[in-house]
């Protein structure tokens, strides 16, 4: 190839077939219609696709985490970012620094700059996972690095939570595979799962952090395996812990 395209500008203006030469004959062609980070909502019969703000877009995307960080109601995601790994021939891709995705609860997404984020990260970011590190209701998040360190950011600005942890049967003491969603007189706020692993080998603390901008009324779970409960929620009460019999305040 370097005998071909002695120099930049040869290369950069070349078709696939003249970059390839004898080997175009048998080169398999495969297209892509987007290289976007995506989100894909769940419509029941299909996914409806929809682009990521181009902040996301800057890097390429590895440990993922959704959470609400401000507190608002709607779901937050945070997107660890940047790969190094890369041939001598490509620049590495580190233009992204770890982006934070506020939520506006319709599928939009509003891409905070580093700092008002107070995040930033220019390694190679990988594994993300949230939790209430210091206990004070508001979501945390953890990145794992590439060749660097472990970074923990501490929520100081959202606006603090509830705190709820299932107990689930003998085998699954976490409850993996529940959904718990408060309930607002008539309004459920949003769906979170509790799952085992996230993102890039990252996994979220089972103490689920849910907003409450208003006193709970209740709480909903469906336990893994689709039985549904509903119990009151205990005037008060900041965390909760709940089983199949009943709900415990802590």
């Amino acid at each position: 190839m370097a005998a071909r395209l002695p120099d930049h500008h040869r290369y950069g203006s070349a078709s696939v077939t003249e970059v390839l030469g004898d080997s175009a004959a048998a080169a398999q062609v495969l297209e892509a219609d987007t290289f976007d980070s995506m989100v894909f909502l769940n419509r029941g019969d299909s996914f409806e696709p929809h682009a990521l703000p181009v902040e996301a877009q800057f890097a390429p995307g590895f440990g993922l985490s959704v959470g609400d960080f401000d507190g608002d109601g709607n779901e937050d995601v945070f997107l660890a970012q940047n790969f190094f790994g890369v041939d001598l021939e490509t620049s590495r891709q580190d233009a992204g620094t770890g982006v934070v995705l506020l939520g506006d609860g319709r599928a939009g997404f509003r891409a905070l700059p580093p700092r008002e984020a107070g995040i930033t990260i220019p390694g190679e970011q990988r594994g993300a996972a949230v939790a209430d590190f210091d206990a004070d209701g508001r979501l945390d998040l953890v990145v794992g690095q590439h060749a660097g360190p472990t970074r923990l950011f501490r929520n100081i600005r959202g606006s603090a939570g509830v705190r709820v942890r299932l107990k689930g049967p003998a085998g699954n003491p976490t409850g993996v595979g529940a959904v718990v969603r408060l309930r607002f007189g008539e309004r459920y706020g949003p769906a979170r799962e509790v799952h085992a692993g996230s993102g890039f080998w990252s996994q979220d603390s089972a103490s689920l952090v849910l907003a409450a901008l208003a006193a709970p009324t209740a709480v909903w779970v469906r336990w893994a395996g689709g039985r549904e409960a509903e119990w009151p929620w205990p005037g008060g009460a900041r965390r909760l812990e709940i089983a199949a019999e009943g709900v415990y305040p802590k």
